[in-house]
């Protein structure tokens, strides 16, 4: 049998009880209604002042039985009545709502003041992360560069993500699972998580920067292999970084988001390399981001929608299926910057990246994919380990095909290749690519950078 809350209990009286306690209870009550019950908790009626006065009008005695006077063809809502139902009913007049089970048992009364909100439920949050193609600029987003010379990058996302699912625990325990890599990491607290920081974790490198409070359950996955040079470790870090923000009640912006992604990535994880993925990843889009001494700053571009079909269009990317491991590359160019070489390489390269700006928002396509190729060759100058034998005959045969210029992407050595074809040419590129054992990799432009959402644990 239901057992009745003291506040529904109050509503209510027996039917064998008489008319004149129906009358205090209803004196008592702060509505003017009583439901009438059997010994069952069973609901067979209601009665209100109007119903008693009419009873006893018509010679009834206050002595008798409520189950003379009682209203048995009453209003009431099922147990699983939806709250939309609910108010439905309370905003037609109905101050008193009784819900029954299936038995006819009073479970409640509902009533304006106490119809329940949703409760709050257990939440997870997901967040995805966009990579990056680098058309020009590449090494100028260094520090120890553009802190004594101005830095430009143009780029664009493409619609291939770090996926992040993050559940939080009510206990301290954190556990990361990479399905990526196939591994899980489990730690008893962030302060464990801190004391035994691997190097080798990227995941919980990034983990140790936010340090959220609490425990959580972190699953990781990418649209893209490890290594691609398309800015994945970027992509991931700034993934995760976005879903524990969307937890906070005062969210980083943007700009901090990137400041968070470089601490975690270039110095907490050590990896070495510059500015442009993270900023990259987390504004998505096309931008032009430029680099001083003073402020980095992203500019967004504004293109034509025929422009950035078409060269959607014109554009190839593949897989060379060598992974390059770009933190080596970028600790070599740094040591030839120091010794005085590469300044005028990057330079030049800077300033090839604002005529390919220039080309890009005209629509000078063609001029654009002829700058790639002159990037190309400024880029494979800065040091010897940006290109190899391999990678030399994947970009032969592919300018032998027709590309008008392509460029290796990320700091170089392996990873994805981007080439910009003519229509007419494009079947003949894409097959001396297959034939280099190149695997093709379709693509779309994305517009948008980081995206988190928070939704009910199911």
């Amino acid at each position: 049998m239901t057992i009745l809350n003291h506040r529904i209990r109050e509503m209510c009286l027996l039917d064998e009880e008489s008319v004149l306690q129906a009358i205090n209870r209803l004196e008592s009550g702060r509505i003017q209604i009583a439901f009438v019950l059997d010994t069952a908790n069973h609901l067979v009626g209601v009665v209100t002042n109007g119903d008693i006065r009419r009873f006893l009008l018509e010679g009834g005695q206050t002595s008798d039985s409520v189950r003379r006077c009682m209203n048995r063809n009453f209003r009431s809502a099922p147990a699983d009545a939806l709250r939309e139902d609910l108010l439905k009913l309370l905003d037609l007049g109905f101050n008193a709502i009784p819900r029954i089970d299936t038995d006819g048992q009073l479970l409640d009364v509902i009533t304006p003041d106490s119809l329940p909100t949703v409760p709050e439920a257990p939440i997870l949050v997901r967040s995805r992360a966009p990579v990056r193609v680098s058309f020009g600029g590449g090494g100028s987003d260094l520090t120890y560069f553009f802190v004594d010379h101005p830095g430009a990058v143009l780029s664009t996302t493409i619609s291939l993500f770090c996926h992040v699912t993050l559940i939080p625990r009510t206990d301290t325990e954190i556990h990361i699972h990479s399905e990526d890599l196939d591994t899980v990491q489990h730690y008893k607290s962030i302060s464990d998580l801190q004391v035994r920081l691997d190097c080798n974790s990227l995941l919980a490198a990034t983990v140790s920067v936010i340090r959220p409070l609490s425990g959580f359950n972190l699953y990781v996955r990418s649209d893209f292999p490890v290594g691609s040079g398309l800015g994945g470790s970027s992509a991931v870090t700034t993934a995760i970084v976005a879903a524990f923000n969307e937890l906070r009640l005062d969210r980083w912006t943007t700009y901090e988001i990137a400041e968070v992604c470089f601490q975690a990535e270039r110095l907490c994880f050590g990896v070495a390399g510059g500015w442009q993925d993270q900023y990259a990843s987390a504004f998505g889009g096309f931008n032009l981001i430029e680099f001083d001494g003073t402020r980095n700053l992203v500019h967004p571009i504004r293109l034509e929608e025929s422009i950035v079909n078409e060269l959607e269009e014109c554009l190839i990317l593949c897989d060379t299926q060598m992974p390059h491991e770009s933190g080596t590359i970028h600790q070599a160019q740094r040591r030839d910057f120091d010794s005085g070489q590469k300044a005028t390489e990057l330079k030049d390269a800077v300033n090839l990246c604002r005529k390919m700006h220039h080309h890009l928002i005209r629509g000078e396509l063609a001029d654009f994919g002829r700058s790639l190729h002159a990037g190309w060759q400024l880029k494979r100058g800065l040091s010897s380990s940006v290109s190899n034998h391999r990678v030399d005959d994947i970009y032969s045969a592919a300018m032998s095909a027709g590309a008008l210029g392509g460029k290796l992407l990320g700091a170089g050595g392996g990873g994805f290749f981007l080439f910009f074809v003519q229509p007419r040419f494009r079947k003949a590129v894409t097959d001396s690519l297959k034939n280099a054992g190149c695997q093709l990799s379709a693509f779309r432009f994305e517009s948008k950078g980081i995206v988190s959402w928070r939704t009910k644990l199911i």
